[in-house]
């Protein structure tokens, strides 16, 4: 066995952890000025004000929060666990079990034999989907074609490098010194 190496008090981790979170997402132009990052989260902020009403009118309209609406879209996509609801959707399988047991006392979905979408549930996803168009076709009319189609391209790859950065904090994760007395 190797005799652990102490400095000050504190055996240092054998691994070296890099950047985690946000840190790890590495770009050849990054924001040089702190005016600039500073616009850009004013701009993100903006736009994340203006939607949230239209989050919770949409939410009014069908008669269900977004957690639920992502759980059971993710059910009518062919999820057929709470824990693949749960990956789907980025919650906790705890998490995806309540949505779900939420969702089956609105009769949205049925549990057994197997987990599925009633038509209740389909009635609500295709009011879902209605009412997501229009709001759709506000943000396109607002930007035109061209500049639609170039802030998806944006907007996915901010997601792309924001995953990634989320697998390379599980994948290197900091860990805590120890401490000996």
């Amino acid at each position: 066995m190797v005799p652990e190496r102490v400095i000050g008090g504190v055996v240092p981790s054998p691994v070296r952890p890099g950047p985690t979170g946000i840190a790890a997402v590495q770009t050849e132009h990054l924001i040089s000025d702190i005016g600039d990052a500073l616009r850009l989260l004013d701009a993100v902020e903006r736009v994340r004000g203006h939607a949230h009403p239209l989050i919770l009118g949409l939410q009014e309209a069908i008669g269900i929060k977004m957690p639920a609406a992502l759980v059971l879209s993710a059910i009518a996509n062919g999820r057929t666990t709470a824990h693949e609801v749960a990956k789907q959707v980025g919650i906790t399988p705890g998490e995806a079990e309540l949505a779900i047991a939420d969702l089956e006392a609105l009769g949205m979905v049925r549990t057994t034999p197997g987990l599925i979408v009633t038509s209740t549930g389909q009635a609500r996803l295709s009011q879902l989907d209605g009412l997501t168009v229009r709001v759709l076709d506000v943000v396109t009319g607002i930007l035109g074609p061209t500049d639609a189609a170039h802030l998806v391209r944006l907007l996915h790859t901010v997601a792309d490098g924001l995953e990634s950065a989320s697998v390379a904090a599980a994948v290197n994760p900091t860990l805590p010194q120890v401490l000996h007395n």
